[in-house]
C-alpha cells in the first residue's frame, strides 16, 4: 500500500480574480480567504444564498442565471437583483429567454419582497445564523429595526437568548448590515413590511 504523501500548497491568489488570499482563524479552525471584496467568486456565492431555498427561494434565479447577470454587469450587489426590470427590454431578447421566463423571474422577485423578518435575516448570510436562529431572533425583537437597535447597543437580551451562543452574538455584532439596511429602507418606502406569523 502507497503510504506517501502529496504536498498541498495553499495558493497564494484567488483562482478566480487572481489577487491575494489570507488565512484567518475562525473559532478553532484557520480559513483562506481572498482578501478581493469585489472578487466575482464571492458575489455568486452570496447573491445564491441571498436568493436560494435558504434566503429569499427567488424562483428562476439560479446559479446559472446570476452568474449571467453578473457577466453582464446588470448585478453587482444585492440591491442590483431588485433593480433588474430596468434591463427587461434587453434581458428577453437574450438567448435562453424570452418574455414569459424573463417575466416570470421578475414577478418572482417582486414577490420576494413579501416576506418575513427570520427569512430575511437568513438570507443574509450572517455566518452561523440559519433558519432556527432567525425565527428564534424574529420571535424575541419582532422587527428588523428593534433587531439593529439591539445590535447597535449590544443589548444584554441578546446573551440572554436560548440557543444563540456567544460565537453567534459576535458573528450578528460583526456583521456589516449596510446592504441589508439600504435594501430595507427602499422597500419600506415603497410600504413594504414584512409579513408576521
Amino acid at each position: 500500500m502507497d503510504m506517501s504523501f502529496k504536498m498541498f500548497h495553499i495558493p497564494k491568489v484567488c483562482p478566480y480574480c487572481e489577487e491575494e488570499t489570507e488565512i484567518k482563524q475562525e473559532n478553532s479552525s484557520e480559513m483562506l480567504y481572498c482578501i478581493n471584496p469585489y472578487c466575482n467568486a464571492k458575489l455568486i456565492n452570496h447573491l445564491d444564498h441571498f436568493c436560494g431555498k435558504k434566503g429569499l427561494d427567488i424562483k428562476g434565479l439560479s446559479k446559472m442565471t446570476l452568474e449571467k447577470l453578473i457577466d453582464w454587469e446588470w448585478v453587482n450587489s444585492i440591491s442590483d437583483i431588485f433593480k433588474l426590470y430596468t434591463y427587461r427590454n434587453e434581458w428577453i431578447k437574450k438567448s435562453g429567454f424570452g418574455v414569459a421566463s424573463v417575466d416570470k423571474i421578475l414577478k418572482a422577485i417582486e414577490e420576494s419582497k413579501k416576506c418575513t423578518f427570520s427569512k430575511f435575516i437568513c438570507a443574509l448570510g450572517i455566518p452561523l445564523i440559519g433558519k432556527v436562529a432567525s425565527e428564534t431572533l424574529e420571535k424575541i425583537f419582532k422587527t428588523y429595526d428593534n433587531f439593529k437597535k439591539a445590535i447597535k447597543e449590544k443589548d444584554d437580551k441578546l446573551y440572554q437568548i436560548d440557543g444563540i451562543g456567544e460565537v453567534m452574538i459576535q458573528n450578528l455584532i460583526n456583521f456589516d448590515y449596510t446592504e441589508a439596511d439600504n435594501i430595507y429602507n427602499n422597500w419600506r418606502k415603497h410600504f413594504f413590511h414584512f409579513n408576521s406569523h
